[in-house]
């Protein structure tokens, strides 16, 4: 029986949401565009036309891997970060919208000590997707970017996110454990390393626990084994006047910042908070 758009996107979000899964509206509205082939205005517009049977078997499909608690991101093949479009695979954790108050307080470090970062070196350790290399280079056009990750899986991925926005010259992709391959020291250090306790990894949501790779999650009992391991190194890799920026997990900023003052004693240091008022990035001016 044919039905309509309108009839098939209300017939997902009803499934959707009868699995517990958040938004399930707009979680519908993204299958069945990418199933269409359409942007959600044109979606909205069209919505009393016949769903084709070619476009039914494939939404289907998708709907039906999304109530498996798949990611939509992963289905899709693709996330939103920063403004750009990223490819984004099981090999990699989907970038958070809160990593991008670690971008944003990179970049006005970057852009008030080197204008159009200019003579900017920039490490980004533990890169992932390249979610965070690739905002900084598209943004600092003038910047040398480094960008480390110890997954040979990860790295294609960034490849794949750096060739895409045009800045695979200007981002050094390089496989190696935190700041091993670094060939020099930089002006700056980001970091989004694991930070999950391993006694809350169970206590994930199905999304996470059962796709996203779980060595870019956990990070021991106190959730800091990668941060504590990256502290000790960062001095040697900075150069005079430089900044180290890392994201952090819930409850875990006094305890940060006590490492991080006992590896920079002479540095400013401070705590910056998430839209929700967690504790969420580490700053470190030396």
């Amino acid at each position: 029986m044919t039905v309509t758009l309108r009839e098939a996107l209300s017939q997902a979000e009803a499934s959707i949401a009868a699995e517990g899964i958040a938004d399930p509206r707009i979680e519908a509205e993204l299958l069945l565009m990418h199933s269409v082939g359409m942007g959600r205005a044109e979606l909205y517009t069209r919505l009393g036309e016949p769903l084709l049977l070619t476009h039914a078997e494939g939404f289907n499909r998708l709907v039906n891997r999304r109530l498996r608690h798949e990611p939509t991101a992963y289905i899709l093949g693709q996330c939103q970060f920063h403004g750009i479009d990223l490819h984004v695979d099981p090999r990699v954790l989907i970038p958070r919208p809160e990593t991008e108050l670690l971008v944003g307080e990179a970049l006005a470090f970057a852009e008030a000590r080197f204008p159009q970062g200019q003579g900017c070196r920039v490490a980004d350790i533990g890169t992932g997707s390249g979610a965070v290399a690739v905002a900084l280079a598209l943004h600092l056009p003038r910047a040398v970017i480094h960008a480390t990750d110890v997954s040979p899986g990860a790295l294609e991925v960034a490849r794949i996110n750096c060739g895409r926005h045009g800045v695979g010259t200007r981002v050094q992709l390089l496989e190696g454990d935190l700041l091993q391959p670094l060939p020099e020291a930089v002006d700056l250090m980001v970091a989004n390393l694991p930070y999950v306790r391993d006694s809350d990894l169970p206590g994930l949501i199905p999304e996470i626990r059962e796709f996203e790779p779980m060595a870019a999650l956990a990070a021991g009992g106190d959730g800091l084994e990668k941060i504590e391991r990256l502290l000790p190194q960062a001095g040697g890799k900075l150069r005079p006047g430089g900044a180290v920026m890392l994201e952090i997990g819930q409850g875990q900023g006094p305890r940060v910042l006590q490492m991080a003052r006992r590896h920079f004693p002479d540095a400013a240091m401070d705590l910056l908070p998430d839209l929700a008022g967690m504790d969420r990035v580490l700053r470190i001016l030396a």
